[in-house]
């Protein structure tokens, strides 16, 4: 009778101990899906953003060639239409969702109403505004066709269709950040009954699990906040870390400066050694910079080829120092492109608030206006706000 017992306890608690197995593996499965999807919805996110964020300067550049191409620049009509192609397969690319870049198709909620919907969709926009583009590239310099087209393309780059791809990208990035949110909770969900599970096991069994997950946490940390080129922080982390700094140097009354880098002549290099040299010219350029700050300094990818520096307790002299440092050292810098060296220059704006009683959304624009003096001005140098 007790062999009996015995033998059923001993089943029973094998069975137990096999369904929390059972469960845990399940659970883990389950938690690496997620995980997964997270990534990959990401890497996707950031490819969509990427692309129609691209949409709004290629149709400024569209309205600029065309107008070169119309003042008699016959020379400029093969990089025009190359151009309107451009801008047109990846407008198609976005609706079409090509899985071939992890793209999916704007079939939901705003995205859809943006495209498809309203008085003025965005779609019909884009349709109307390569057409003329079309039709200005088949017509000779001269014609008396083109005035009106261009004054029609030039209202578009610099109205409703650049203010219609900028939502869209607005779009896409609150679409993006639904979907990691919603995935974020799935994640959670799924971690507490983990943990719950977890207390009847030996922690012997679960701790190669918890690096696991740990280690897709520290992706997902980095996907968020870093820039995947550069390795700086990207624009949102840096508003945000920004925005905390500064609080603390009001706290203290403490001076803090900003310093907006842009890339001198950066569409030439692009144009002479094609986007990978530019990109390796972005990395150089962010290491060099990298280089020079020390903690508890910021840096961040502003957008493009333009980076912004936030310098806590550094008044306007010390900080124009750092930025004449900066300077030459990106002077002295070189990359590599297929085994071509490459050499930049940059220009920067400087602000700076005298006890942190001014705010990211005041120090930047005062950077940048005089980001835009230095670039005014000749390039390769310091400006300082007033």
């Amino acid at each position: 009778m007790f062999a009996r017992l015995s033998v059923s306890l001993e089943r029973r608690l094998t069975l137990t101990y096999l369904l929390a197995l059972a469960i845990v593996a399940g659970l883990t499965l389950v938690s690496h899906i997620v995980l997964m999807r997270v990534l990959v919805t990401q890497s996707g996110a950031a490819a969509i953003i990427s692309l129609s964020d691209r949409q709004p300067m290629l149709s400024q550049r569209i309205a600029s060639l065309a107008a070169q191409y119309a003042d008699g620049d016959l020379a400029i009509r093969p990089l025009l239409v190359q151009t309107i192609d451009q801008f047109a397969q990846q407008h198609d690319e976005l609706l079409r969702g090509d899985r071939a870049f992890g793209l999916m198709a704007p079939r939901l909620g705003d995205l859809h109403a943006l495209y498809f919907s309203g008085d003025n969709p965005v779609h019909g926009m884009v349709e109307r505004y390569v057409a003329d583009a079309r039709q200005v590239a088949a017509l000779p310099p001269g014609s008396p066709t083109l005035k009106p087209l261009l004054a029609d393309l030039f209202a578009a780059a610099d109205g409703p269709l650049v203010l219609g791809l900028g939502e869209v990208v607005q779009a896409h990035q609150r679409r993006s950040d639904q979907q990691l949110a919603e995935l974020a909770d799935m994640q959670d969900v799924t971690l507490l009954v983990i943990l719950m599970t977890l207390l009847m096991e030996a922690l012997t069994i679960f701790r190669p699990m918890v690096r696991y997950v740990s280690g897709y946490a520290r992706q997902l940390l980095t996907l968020a906040t870093v820039d995947p080129l550069t390795d700086v922080l990207n624009r949102r982390a840096f508003m945000d870390q920004g925005a905390q700094a500064l609080a603390r140097a009001r706290t203290a009354a403490a001076p803090v400066s900003v310093l907006m880098v842009d890339a001198d002549h950066f569409k030439r290099i692009n144009d002479t050694y094609g986007h990978a040299g530019g990109d390796a010219v972005l990395k150089a350029l962010a290491a060099a910079l990298q280089a020079e700050i020390a903690d508890p300094g910021l840096i961040g990818r502003y957008g493009g080829e333009e980076f912004v520096l936030l310098l806590p307790d550094m008044a306007v002299a010390a900080a124009w120092a750092l930025a004449e440092r900066l300077r030459a050292a990106v002077l002295r810098m070189t990359a590599e492109s297929e085994g071509r060296p490459m050499s930049v220059s940059i220009s920067i704006g400087l602000a700076s608030a005298a006890a942190g009683d001014e705010g990211l959304d005041r120090l930047l624009p005062r950077a940048d206006q005089a980001l835009y003096r230095a670039k005014a001005n000749g390039r390769n140098r310091v400006e300082v706000a007033e």
